[in-house]
């Protein structure tokens, strides 16, 4: 069975650290490496239970976290490693995939589960991520937040707990304006009445309750908090870099890194509460 000091060391195989040094110096380093806590590590390994090949191990796992954390070439990675290419490919995009399914992090199931104790009980925001550009010029693809192109997806966050709750997107960000997004998915979820908080992207007060002033100081923080979240996932360096995959494994890629990041706010990294 494993335990936290299976991940703990396991990692500090990969990282070369030694485990009678110093304990600070080799939390930066697992986290440098993988991105996340020997704890939040173990917690996905059990959640992961029924649905990770049986001839799998913890080392199979980490693999995976090392390719959307650091998202470095496939040659150095299973250098690093000392397996084949073949090899690194085959586990880390076995558990990048288990990750991005994890059944008790279901976007449609959270968001329906959220404390609704007021008519407005979730902030929401787009970002984008940087994609290759495609061999033929299209306007669509255009991020005018990093002026290159990109895919854009749109996050929300519970107000009350700091939880995500939202998860959607993967369209090409030109062609997807925040607004439109919205009012492809989230908006046909809302019961009648509920509004969400976002900024004035989403210029559509029926369902949006955008900040106005320095009034709504309250509004601006739950915004910032957002924030917070979008730098967290692009701690990930897959999210942060330009990514060299396959378009259609970018949301793979993405829902791994939301689950890992949920995981973490759920396992001694929260946020930070705000009042509404």
């Amino acid at each position: 069975m494993a335990l936290v000091e299976t991940f703990w060391k396991t990692g500090h195989k990969i990282t070369g650290h030694d485990l009678d040094g110093s304990l600070s110096l080799g939390y930066r380093r697992f986290r440098a490496f993988f991105g996340t806590s020997p704890l939040v590590c173990l917690v996905a390994w059990d959640i992961l239970f029924n649905a990770r090949p049986r001839n799998s191990t913890p080392e199979h796992l980490l693999w995976a976290l090392m390719l959307l954390k650091r998202y470095s070439i496939e040659t150095f990675n299973a250098t690093l490693i000392g397996v084949s290419e073949k090899t690194f490919r085959k586990w880390s995009h076995i558990f990048i995939n288990l990750l991005a399914d994890m059944p008790v992090l279901n976007w449609e199931q959270r968001f329906r589960n959220a404390p609704r104790d007021a008519s407005t009980f979730i902030s929401l925001d787009g970002t984008d991520f940087k994609i290759m550009k495609p061999s033929e010029f299209d306007p669509k693809w255009w991020s005018h937040k990093f002026n290159g192109p990109g895919l854009r997806y749109e996050i929300g966050i519970c107000i009350r707990t700091g939880d995500i709750v939202w998860a959607h997107g993967g369209v090409p960000c030109g062609e997807w304006p925040d607004l439109r997004l919205a009012r492809n998915a989230i908006v046909e979820d809302l019961q009648p009445g509920e509004k969400v908080i976002a900024d004035r992207g989403y210029n559509d007060q029926r369902y949006f309750d955008l900040p106005n002033g320095h009034a709504d100081q309250q509004k601006k923080q739950i915004l910032a908090r957002q924030e917070t979240v979008n730098r967290r996932i692009k701690e990930f360096c897959c999210m942060n870099y330009r990514f060299r995959h396959a378009l259609y494994l970018h949301p793979r890629f993405f829902h791994a890194v939301v689950n890992l990041t949920q995981l973490m706010i759920e396992n001694g990294e929260p946020l930070y509460p705000v009042d509404f």
